[in-house]
């Protein structure tokens, strides 16, 4: 029986990836592991995010590595421009190893109260707030985005597992042709300082579109994972700033700490290389132990 290396498990050079929610929080962290690793990425995000200032920062930072970035805007909701960032991939890579769905939204309810603590009159004023255009855009970038993202990738994903890598070894053996999609334990607990309902069901269903597209592209074995991070620091989680109406909770996760760069980075680095090909269409939670206390939670 052979024995693999560290960089043989979780080696990831010269692998291609694209992340969107690139420039900011955990596609940011995301896309820093792949590069520092030796990967080379497309970082895509809205035009109007600081693109360029961030990419410019993560080729500085693949010099040692080999690692390289660039920079595609696109509006994950709009599915003509995703089908443009697919072509333009197309013309420049035969495969596609990683695709890292990422992009998410958050809209609580302009009114906010305490679950717990809530009269009926005031949880039904903060329930009631919430507007129906805030649960279309939730689902259409927390779900939708993902859906239609790996399906215009599909050929350069399902090119990357059929890699033939020599010696009788394909891409997928190597954990090639993979999506990851990122989710949050939102999905898996009820928040109550909070109404987050939007937000969880929208995560919810990616929760079920991951087994969904695992399962229908099961043939090529272009893997489809999850991941459900709890807190970690992003612009929809400001950890550590003052008024975040998160950060009463943190010293109740049994980690006693918020999520990091290296929490988030070493889970990807798992289900995108060779130790995780094995895995497919199914979740990881990332979360230090959040949803085992969440529930009811004070």
């Amino acid at each position: 029986m052979s024995s693999l290396s560290i960089e043989q498990l979780f080696g990831v050079k010269g692998y291609v990836a694209a992340v969107t929610g690139g420039s900011s929080g955990l596609g940011f962290m995301i896309s820093k592991g792949l590069v520092t690793n030796g990967a080379n990425v497309y970082l895509i995000d809205l035009p109007t995010e600081p693109i360029e200032e961030k990419v410019a920062g993560l080729n500085e930072l693949g010099r040692s590595s080999g690692g390289t970035a660039y920079g595609l805007p696109c509006d994950v909701t709009d599915k003509d421009a995703v089908a443009r960032v697919a072509t333009f991939i197309a013309e420049r890579e035969s495969h596609l190893d990683i695709l890292i769905s990422n992009a998410g939204i958050r809209r609580d309810p302009p009114v906010q109260c305490n679950v717990l603590s809530a009269s009926l009159t005031e949880l039904q004023e903060s329930m009631w707030s919430a507007r129906p255009s805030d649960w279309a855009d939730t689902f259409c970038v927390n779900t939708t985005a993902h859906y239609f993202l790996s399906v215009a990738l599909l050929p350069l994903l399902a090119a990357a597992s059929e890699l033939n890598l020599g010696g009788g070894r394909q891409g997928r053996s190597e954990g090639r042709g993979v999506i990851v999609i990122t989710s949050s334990c939102a999905s898996m607990h009820n928040a109550t300082n909070v109404d987050l309902t939007s937000y969880a069901t929208s995560k919810a269903a990616t929760d079920h579109l991951v087994r969904l597209l695992a399962a229908k592209f099961r043939k090529f074995y272009v893997r489809v994972a999850g991941i459900n991070p709890g807190f970690v620091p992003s612009k929809m989680n400001p950890v550590g700033e003052e008024g975040n109406m998160f950060s009463s909770l943190f010293d109740q996760v049994p980690a006693k700490r918020a999520g990091n760069e290296e929490d988030i980075a070493g889970a990807i680095m798992y289900l995108v290389s060779r130790a995780g090909a094995y895995v497919n269409g199914v979740s990881l939670c990332v979360d230090g132990g959040r949803v085992l206390v969440a529930n009811g939670q004070e």
